[in-house]
């Protein structure tokens, strides 16, 4: 079709510039200046020795000049990498090593991490160490006690500014269906790795998505898509993302948003603010939220149903991936009026798989479809979705990305050729119902899903390891109402009386981001381990939930 994103929003930029885009605050973007702004950045990169296939990474939380920069790359038919915001300079630099990116954009708030990663990258890989920093300024929406004081930035960085009133402004030039997208996801290893998508395969796999929930047959050339974006008749959609653009549901459906000529509602604070998201989406007449389940549609919801002005709500849509969104929430979501909820099993390396979708208080409780193209094999890899009763592992045959970046192995495990057509293969394992619906069973891992975050054991195993009084550590999940599933540890000391669980959330906290910390530690003399070195993980997972009750005023 238009092959590439940037193809279509500079096509809707130059017929129907004073379309809103996007809104940050006070500041207001039409697509003529959302354009403009991404042209004179690409232009700036371009000067700088950025082009096609040179990789630029995000370290931003939702920010405009996120999505700034990030058309900016798809321009240059640059590689944009989004990073983790909540990352610490060692895990900035781990990211560096496998993308190897050309530029990097952070925020203020982490410059001393992004100093002290540019100095990591510069002795562990001189040679493709990042050429370009840029700083964008997020004092306006953080705590003064979450900006560094006076603390030296990458050298050489520049404001984000520069970029974006740089003197020069790119051309209009056709972008290939070819450009590449890089997606972090940590595997099941724990070892992170880069899902390499290419724009027009997620194009491909976002049309259906993009126009039917409009009632709009999906368009089959660029013209098309250009007159339906700039159809006065055409559905306004305002999506809010209250999760993250690291994730890929908020970043694809904001994309779809501008896809349509709608308008993207940035909410640049970090943190969530349930009461301000509340104000934010009846001020702007939000019609589609993107959420990370209960953890955000819980507050949101309740702060939307407490506000006084709720009668103005235009909100038509709530889209989540990824974690848990209880019945509960979702009939607080349809008591707020006509609101679809879709709540969609999906991964970073394809899908959707699954679908759960309510239109009121009558469908509950949310039951989960099979998406077309997606299929339960069984040990064998031979289908069984058709057989109720069956158990097997979820599979999606559609368009998918390239695989893993420089992980041929681990592309092959997970996008395995099957009866002559390429899969993806993610983990997930379910009972298949009547009706075509399925039993979520869980994770063929151990991988962690905390609000939305994945969290893998061995890592905060290492961590806790370094410290000098811990020889023993087991890390793990426990069930969470609200975010999904709770970080937890046990670990084994020499003396336990000598060490307090605070201690130990506070030495992980120094070395990983703050949701890989445990929320409970529960500390022993030693781990009842069998001689093959196997625990007896019903036994600790008592011991944790123990701990657990007992620490339950200990910070998230």
């Amino acid at each position: 079709m238009f092959e590439n994103h940037a193809n279509l929003w500079q096509e809707i930029a130059r017929q129907s510039p004073e379309r809103t885009a996007l809104v940050a605050g006070e500041r207001r973007f039409s697509y003529g200046a959302f354009d403009e702004a991404a042209g004179r950045a690409a232009a700036y990169l371009q000067g700088r020795g950025v082009g096609g296939g040179d990789v630029v990474a995000f370290y931003l939380h939702n920010t405009a000049e996120f999505l700034i920069l990030f058309y900016a790359c798809l321009k240059l038919e640059a590689i944009p990498a989004p990073m983790n915001y909540r990352y610490r300079a060692a895990e900035v630099v781990e990211l560096a090593e496998i993308s190897t990116p050309k530029a990097l954009i952070y925020r203020s708030s982490v410059r001393a991490e992004a100093r002290a990663a540019q100095e990591q990258v510069l002795q562990s890989m001189p040679e493709q160490a990042p050429e370009v920093w840029v700083e964008v300024d997020d004092s306006a929406w953080t705590s003064p006690a979450e900006q560094p004081a006076e603390t030296a930035g990458p050298a050489s960085a520049v404001p984000v500014e520069e970029l974006l009133s740089f003197e020069q402004v790119l051309e209009h030039r056709t972008v290939d269906r070819d450009a590449e997208l890089y997606i972090f996801t940590g595997g099941t290893t724990g070892r992170p790795k880069a899902v390499v998508w290419s724009l027009g395969g997620l194009m491909d796999i976002q049309v259906t998505s993009t126009y039917t929930p409009l009632g709009i047959t999906p368009p089959e050339s660029l013209q098309e898509a250009v007159g339906i974006a700039t159809d006065p008749d055409t559905p306004h959609v305002v999506t809010l993302p209250l999760a993250p653009f690291i994730h890929a549901t908020a970043l694809f459906m904001s994309g779809n948003t501008l896809t349509v000529g709608g308008t993207v509602v940035v909410n640049p604070n970090p943190s969530l603010d349930a009461a301000a998201a509340a104000e934010l989406t009846l001020a702007e007449g939000v019609t589609e939220l993107i959420v990370a389940g209960d953890a955000v549609a819980q507050p949101v919801s309740e702060a939307l149903a407490a506000h006084p002005g709720r009668e103005g709500l235009r909100l038509n849509a709530v889209m989540s991936s990824g974690m848990r969104f209880s019945d509960e929430t979702k009939a607080r979501l349809h008591g707020l009026g006509e609101v679809t909820i879709i709540d969609v099993l999906a991964s970073t390396e394809g899908g959707p798989f699954a679908m759960g979708i309510t239109r009121s208080e009558d469908d509950l409780p949310a039951r989960f479809k099979l998406a077309a193209e997606a299929v339960v094999l069984d040990e064998k890899d031979r289908e069984v979705q058709q057989t109720p009763g069956s158990t097997g592992i979820l599979a999606f045959r559609g368009a998918l990305p390239k695989g893993y970046l420089n992980e041929p192995e681990k592309s092959r495990e997970t996008y395995p050729v099957i009866s002559g057509k390429r899969h993806v293969k993610p983990g997930d394992y379910v009972q298949v119902d009547e009706g075509g619906y399925i039993e979520f069973l869980g994770r063929g891992s151990a991988v962690i899903n905390t609000g939305g975050e994945k969290v893998y054991p061995a890592e905060v195993e290492e961590a806790l390891l370094t410290h000098q009084a811990v020889h023993d550590a087991v890390v793990f999940g426990l069930p969470d109402q609200r975010l999904g599933e709770r970080v937890s540890a046990v670990v084994a000391v020499d003396d336990s009386e000598a060490l307090s669980p605070e201690e130990l959330q506070s030495w992980v906290a120094q070395q990983l981001a703050g949701y890989k910390k445990p929320r409970s530690i529960a500390i022993r003399q030693q781990l009842e381990r069998t001689p093959a070195g196997k625990l007896n993980m019903r036994r600790v997972k008592e011991v944790a939930r123990s701990a657990d009750a007992d620490q339950q005023t200990v910070a998230p």
